[in-house]
């Protein structure tokens, strides 16, 4: 997604061109392994299995995304206002992928 449908967003400031994709990676794997301790802690308050694990996974998008695109299109120049939209639209269903398949992992 970000770097063949959003590519040419990328490709100019106020974006760096000199990120190395290691970083990139890492940083995945950070989030991951963040979001699965965040379900572990909070999977009592939603329903067992996969419906509940999207739901979890909705709530949080939209609790992590939603704010930090719109700050970010505030706080930088040249970042377009609908490109935050399509972070936090692409961001919410990461998320609800990301909990269905921490639900269906999950055997408590």
């Amino acid at each position: 997604m970000q770097g063949n449908l959003l590519a040419d967003f990328y490709s100019h400031p106020p974006f760096r061109q000199d990120v190395n994709a290691g970083w990139m990676i890492l940083s995945d794997f950070v989030a991951a392994f963040v979001f699965a301790w965040f379900y572990l802690a909070v999977a009592g308050s939603f329903a067992p299995g996969v419906p509940g694990g999207a739901t979890m996974g909705f709530y949080t998008g939209v609790l992590v995304i939603f704010p930090a695109a719109i700050l970010m299109h505030l706080m930088f120049q040249g970042i377009p206002y609908y490109l935050s939209w399509i972070w936090i639209f692409y961001g919410i269903v990461w998320y609800v992928c990301a909990g269905a398949i921490a639900g269906a992992i999950n055997k408590r």
